[in-house]
């Protein structure tokens, strides 16, 4: 169950270190400034989720879920608007979602 946890954990920092930098540079893919700065909140949130994942939070298998969510659906939409990096931010997203929901069913309970 570690390596379900870690490999999860690993995916949404890659993702949320994928969506930082996005504030001061979009790539070029005209995006308004507001949702710039939602994809930096959303890393942000990541590396938390992450890191609490890290250490087995209770509320982190959910959070990492939440976050990776919200990248697939930002990575679907890239898709269909042909952005550069769509296609890496859906593998890193539906890996991160399915190993946080696969962690979070099968969660060892503690006595």
């Amino acid at each position: 169950m570690k390596t379900v946890r870690y490999t999860a954990a690993i995916a949404t920092i890659i993702m949320a270190l994928l969506n930082l930098p996005f504030a001061l540079d979009d790539g070029d893919i005209g995006l308004p400034t507001p949702v710039r700065w939602l994809f930096s909140l959303l890393g942000v949130a990541g590396l938390v989720a992450a890191v609490a994942l890290f250490r087995s939070a209770t509320w982190a298998a959910p959070a990492v879920a939440a976050v990776g969510a919200a990248n697939l659906i930002a990575a679907v939409v890239g898709l269909a608007k042909s952005w550069d990096g769509s296609v890496i931010g859906l593998v890193l997203s539906a890996v991160a979602v399915a190993l946080a929901a696969t962690y979070a069913v099968r969660r060892p309970t503690r006595a």
